[in-house]
């Protein structure tokens, strides 16, 4: 040991210190429609509550890396509440898709 540090071996150090602003986290982007990093904008009881994608500078509040719920669900689920019927569970969202890439011979 050289300086006095402490080997740690395969630990994995999770919640060392709290949240600040400038942090960068993984939040679901609104305008980029994918889980990109984010810088924290604000805090709220020391938890974020807003979010600056860093692939688009758009801000938002924080989602927590959940996918807002898209359209269509959100009309089947009114439908649903207007008929009666009970609370309809929302599928996760498609992965996106990948566009392949052709090579030219």
């Amino acid at each position: 040991m050289r300086g006095g540090s402490k080997h740690t071996g395969d630990v994995i150090l999770t919640n060392v210190r709290e949240l600040r602003l400038g942090d960068i986290i993984d939040d679901w982007c609104v305008k980029c429609r994918r889980l990109t990093n984010h810088a924290i904008v604000s805090l709220l009881e020391n938890d974020a509550a807003k979010v600056r994608c860093r692939s688009c500078y758009s801000d938002h509040d924080y989602l927590k890396e959940i996918a807002p719920p898209s359209k269509k669900d959100l009309k089947r689920m009114a439908e649903a509440a207007l008929s009666g019927e009970p609370d309809i569970e929302i599928p996760p969202p498609a992965p996106p898709k990948v566009k392949s890439i052709r090579k030219r011979r």
